[in-house]
């Protein structure tokens, strides 16, 4: 049974891929009710599952998410430059990325009329990474391989491989000492 209801999600994952005009490899799930802006600068590889009300908006940049990868429901995801997605990243839903800021320095500007702060930023999530529920990752960012990063954290910095962090802003709290190997505060 498990069988025939993955063929059915990938066939289903197949036919929306090619509705949004996205590059998916073999055995994309992506669910009901998803959005997909910048569509042929959004790459997914074999084996994503994106979950059901997930954004994806590319404004002219690239967002390659990798093989095994899970994006929960209600993610949104706007790039203006570049986002990279390593191999089995799980982020947990309602998680937030961006690699762009509002403008706002010109008070006799609106916020909303001023438009964002690119600055050639980008953002990477390592391979095998954990972004908890209702964290925010915004800016020139870069988290490690094999990280969690806490719920409800907003990520503004770089996190390096095997760490936890948590907060906001988010603060690295554990990391893994090979040399005894074990987590270590």
């Amino acid at each position: 049974m498990n069988k025939v209801k993955n063929l059915i999600k990938h066939f289903f994952g197949k036919i929306r891929s090619l509705k949004f005009g996205i590059s998916a490899e073999k055995n994309v799930y992506i669910g009901k009710h998803c959005d997909f802006k910048g569509k042929k600068n959004i790459q997914l590889k074999s084996n994503v599952t994106i979950r059901p009300y997930v954004q994806i908006w590319s404004g002219g940049g690239t967002v390659k998410i990798s093989e095994g990868s899970e994006i929960g429901e209600r993610c949104r995801i706007s790039i203006v430059n570049s986002l990279e997605i390593g191999k089995k990243v799980l982020l947990s839903p309602n998680v937030y990325i961006t690699d762009c800021d509002h403008e706002y320095r010109d008070i006799n500007i609106p916020v909303i009329d001023q438009g964002v702060v690119q600055k050639n930023q980008n953002v990477s999530i390592g391979d095998e990474s954990y972004i908890g529920i209702n964290s925010v990752i915004v800016g020139n960012v870069s988290i490690g391989k094999h990280c969690v990063i806490g719920a409800n954290s907003v990520v503004t910095k770089n996190v390096p491989d095997y760490c936890v962090a948590v907060g906001s802003p988010a603060k690295v709290i554990r990391k893994y000492d090979f040399e005894i190997n074990e987590w270590k505060n």
